[in-house]
């Protein structure tokens, strides 16, 4: 089973924190979907590793933007059926929409059941309406909470939620009620991400010309602990740093990414990662649709090749975020004796000092080391 992602590369405001690709401008929308038509043919055989014939099956589907909910039921529609030309879903594949609020009307909502759409992830962001303001969100508290609702009463019972923390004016107890309010929605999923100022985004200028949107290291910390203490008390995994769930309700999409499942991107930017190469398409959108007028030239995306080394330092990256951690096993198995040795050697000093654990070969981070994952990762990696 492999993975698929489309890109909606469209946007109706710019959100301040954002560094994904998108763009507000959406005049050339009808050329992109048929651009993204294109690339699908095109690629119809990248995950066919091994010769097989017939329909690739894959057991999610993604659509990531950008705003994927601004596209009209028929636009999904018409991408559906393009997937489902090369590719065919398992019986039980998780089909997810990311959606902003405002977007979730009746009649929407209904519409993407029809289509086979089975989870949604609501980027609420915040349920304080001063925190959507500095972010530039285009919804407000009380819209978020009552689109989610309005899924929940339309049978999405497989629902994801964004939440933002370390906002420059964020304190404990702004962060407890958005926490309590979350959890109130009884969603069976919560992603909850830093605020990290990127340096091409409105927050990352502002910055450079003197604002100031440092949080302290310990009420980061503090935003964690009670973030990670909050879900667990009200029955959640924590199965992957960012992420939290009821249990057998992981988002399949994002674990499949996280455990080295092959997963294709189509779209602006997309990413895409057979096991052998990755490679990831232009960031513009005129020139992504523009190129896929002749897709064999293959002038529209970067490939790489990855190295043992690449490799091993993806699988160590990924997997020490989750809770599935990194087996020692898997290192001699894929690598070598010498290179498990060396990743033993190097994760002690970490589990003396109760950053890392080890049980039965595998290893994985403690709460305290989940706040320094990225410094222990690359401490772990082969150069």
């Amino acid at each position: 089973m492999a993975a698929f992602y489309i890109h909606i590369p469209y946007c109706k405001q710019v959100c301040f924190y954002c560094d994904f690709h998108f763009r507000v401008a959406m005049k050339d929308q009808s050329a992109m979907l048929k651009a993204m038509l294109k690339e699908m043919a095109y690629r119809k055989d990248y995950l066919r590793l091994n010769g097989e014939s017939g329909k690739i099956p894959i057991d999610t589907l993604y659509f990531g933007g950008g705003t994927p909910s601004l596209l009209s039921i028929a636009e999904l529609s018409m991408l559906l059926k393009g997937v489902q030309e090369f590719c065919i879903p398992s019986p039980t594949a998780e089909i997810t929409l990311e959606a902003n609020p405002d977007d979730l009307t009746e009649n929407y909502l209904s519409a993407l059941r029809n289509l086979g759409f089975n989870r949604l992830s609501i980027g609420v962001q915040s349920f304080c309406d001063e925190d959507l303001r500095l972010m530039n969100r285009r919804h407000t508290a009380q819209e978020a909470w009552q689109a989610v609702e309005r899924a929940q009463r339309k049978g999405f019972d497989n629902i994801n939620m964004d939440l933002i923390y370390g906002l420059p004016s964020m304190n404990l107890q702004r962060w407890q009620h958005n926490l309590d309010k979350a959890l109130a929605l009884n969603v069976p999923h919560l992603s909850a991400y830093h605020l990290t100022i990127e340096p091409q985004t409105v927050f990352g200028v502002r910055q450079r010309k003197g604002a100031d949107f440092s949080v302290a290291e310990e009420d980061s910390a503090a935003q964690f602990e009670l973030l990670t203490d909050a879900c667990e008390k009200a029955g959640y995994e924590h199965y992957e740093i960012s992420n939290f769930a009821r249990p057998g309700c992981y988002s399949r999409h994002n674990t499949a990414y996280w455990r080295g499942i092959p997963y294709i991107g189509i779209g602006p930017s997309a990413h895409s990662c057979n096991g052998a190469s990755r490679q990831w398409n232009v960031s513009n959108n005129h020139r992504y649709i523009a190129l896929m007028d002749n897709p064999e030239t293959e002038e529209w995306f970067e490939r790489e090749i990855l190295s043992p080394s690449e490799a091993f330092n993806d699988f160590i990256l990924t997997g020490l975020r989750t809770q599935w951690g990194v087996e020692i096993s898997q290192i001699r198995e894929k690598w070598s004796q010498t290179i498990a040795d060396t990743f033993v050697h190097r994760a002690s000093g970490y589990i003396q000092h109760e950053f890392m654990k080890e049980n039965n070969g595998t290893y994985t981070l403690t709460r305290k080391g989940k706040l320094i994952a990225d410094r222990i990762a690359s401490d772990l990696f082969e150069v």
